[in-house]
């Protein structure tokens, strides 16, 4: 259901252009956020995404930028400043992974996924926080996953440069919400098996399995997380900082 919660703030959420990053997009403008809708290599996607996004009655902009480069962000946001207006609303969804056996892995297979998933978190962080602690208004949720809170139970030796990305997103998101609040809230989401392109190529086994071991005996559709990142983003989370919110059907649960 629509709402006007957040009035025309501008909303950047990386990796917008499908699966939970579209799924996102779409929540937030049906908020009122006016939306920025990154990509890195995805135009056509992210073009459908921003269609989508007009068509529920949003308004927003396609950027493309690869988040690992630094200055690739930086010019991302000086045309979001340019086009819209500061960003309030982020999201960091951008994230690689790799589904190949990680026992021989090639360091620069690791340094690609730390430099997209945590330094690419970082970047847009870092870009952002300035401006939203002058204005005493700013709101963020990192993207993480249940692998940074937990080893994979089926194959843990595929995913350990992805589940070390997204441990260490899950620490920088509690730094930053100590150090950046109360201007600033910060938290994170850990999705578990979600139903996207990214997982397209697990195979039905261990896809399976998975399910097997999950209570909710499914998996998650983009917009279990999009609801999610939503509530954590409006004032009905304006309690919760520095906080990791599952969404994976019991998959994984904390304390």
């Amino acid at each position: 259901m629509a709402n006007d919660e957040f009035g025309g703030r501008v909303a950047l959420v990386t990796g917008g252009s499908r699966g939970i990053g579209r799924a996102i997009c779409l929540r937030l403008a049906k908020a009122g956020a006016w939306v920025a809708i990154n990509h890195s290599a995805s135009a056509e996607a992210a073009d459908e995404t921003l269609e989508q996004v007009k068509a529920a009655g949003g308004d927003g902009q396609v950027y493309r930028a690869d988040v690992s480069s630094h200055d690739a962000t930086d010019a991302m946001y000086e045309a979001i400043e340019t086009d819209r207006g500061p960003v309030e609303l982020l999201v960091t969804n951008a994230g690689i992974a790799s589904f190949q056996d990680d026992v021989d892995m090639p360091i620069d297979l690791w340094r690609r996924i730390m430099s997209v998933n945590l330094d690419g978190t970082f970047h847009c962080v870092w870009r952002a926080k300035d401006g939203m602690r002058a204005r005493n208004y700013g709101r963020i949720v990192c993207v993480s996953s249940v692998n940074g809170i937990a080893p994979s139970r089926i194959r843990p030796d595929r995913l350990i440069a992805y589940g070390t990305s997204k441990s260490a997103v899950i620490g920088f998101a509690r730094n930053c919400a100590t150090a950046f609040g109360p201007a600033i809230r910060v938290n994170c989401v850990a999705p578990g098996l979600i139903d996207t392109d990214m997982t397209k190529d697990m195979s039905d086994d261990m896809r399976q399995q998975i399910v097997a071991h999950t209570p909710a005996a499914r998996v998650g559709v983009p917009q279990d997380v999009a609801e999610l990142t939503y509530f954590l983003l409006s004032d009905a989370a304006s309690f919760i900082t520095g906080q990791t919110y599952v969404t994976s059907g019991g998959l994984v649960t904390l304390p």
